[in-house]
């Protein structure tokens, strides 16, 4: 079957191709992010304070401490329903397009060329 992305829903994500995917377009609504993905406020805050880290490092140590901490389940599935609940359809898109590709092709890929790619 050509591109039935329903059996890799509730897999979990690799974090690079989360950030691959998405990095260039969300990472200022890193905090967001992370309150959709039930990160604390304790967290978020101490992120937010560090001047050091750029969006994009703070959106992954987001991404990171949902996978560590599983503060929901870390499926490709909570992060189409978070950013649903953001108003990313352009990002759900993305995801999804991603997702119908043949796992052998996803893997082949290489995701920091990702968004040349047109469909």
């Amino acid at each position: 079957p050509n591109g039935s992305y329903e059996d890799v829903l509730d897999k979990p994500p690799d974090p690079n191709d989360i950030m691959d995917l998405i990095k260039n377009d969300i990472s200022s609504e890193w905090n967001s992010v992370g309150m959709e993905l039930n990160i604390s406020m304790n967290d978020r805050e101490t992120l937010r304070r560090d001047i050091s880290l750029t969006d994009t490092e703070k959106l992954e140590r987001i991404l990171n401490e949902w996978r560590r901490s599983e503060t929901k389940p870390v499926t490709w599935r909570t992060m189409l329903i978070a950013l649903k609940s953001l108003g990313r359809q352009d990002l759900i898109r993305k995801v999804i397009d991603y997702l119908q590709m043949p796992e052998n092709y996803r893997k082949y890929i290489s995701m920091n060329n990702y968004s040349r790619i047109t469909f």
